[in-house]
């Protein structure tokens, strides 16, 4: 008898809890700091730098109008340039965080489906290997009390 709440449409199946190490999980929170929050801290830094440095006027007496026209047009395409590289970058640093934080269940459950047919592997070796092994030890020992049986009556052997 089937109920209504055993039917596989009825319940969504509750996710498995993710297993984590801490101390993995401590280095991994160092690395991402070292390796990933460092740099562009950095970077930040220095462009906010640059861009002081820009903007302080050296030669505000000596600039003409069309110098700063000129200028914001050599200013535009670097910029949109640089604008898809910071998408990118960005686009990056959101994989590599999301990577971080889902890859290692993922990994752990396709090393438990490795250990399982590592498991399945050894056991199927062990009965086609045990097939061939019992025949060779049932012809030898056929063999053995033939020649037992020969002994005994004295015919050679």
């Amino acid at each position: 008898m089937t109920r209504v709440s055993d039917s596989p449409d009825s319940e969504p199946k509750p996710r498995l809890p993710r297993i984590r190490n801490p101390r993995t999980q401590a280095r991994l929170r160092r690395d991402v700091t070292w390796q990933i929050g460092l740099p562009i801290g950095l970077a930040l830094a220095a462009g906010i730098a640059l861009g002081v440095l820009a903007s302080i006027p050296g030669g505000a007496a000596t600039r003409s109008a069309w110098a700063d026209v000129s200028l914001m047009l050599l200013i535009v395409p670097i910029a949109v340039v640089g604008l898809i590289l910071f998408a990118l970058i960005a686009g990056l640093i959101f994989a590599a965080y999301y990577g971080l934080r889902e890859l290692p269940f993922v990994f752990r459950i396709a090393q438990d489906y490795a250990a399982l047919a590592a498991g399945y592997v050894k056991t199927g070796a062990g009965k086609a290997s045990g097939a061939i092994l019992s025949i060779r030890a049932f012809t030898t020992g056929v063999g053995r009390a033939v020649k037992d049986v020969r002994q005994l009556l004295g015919l050679g052997g």
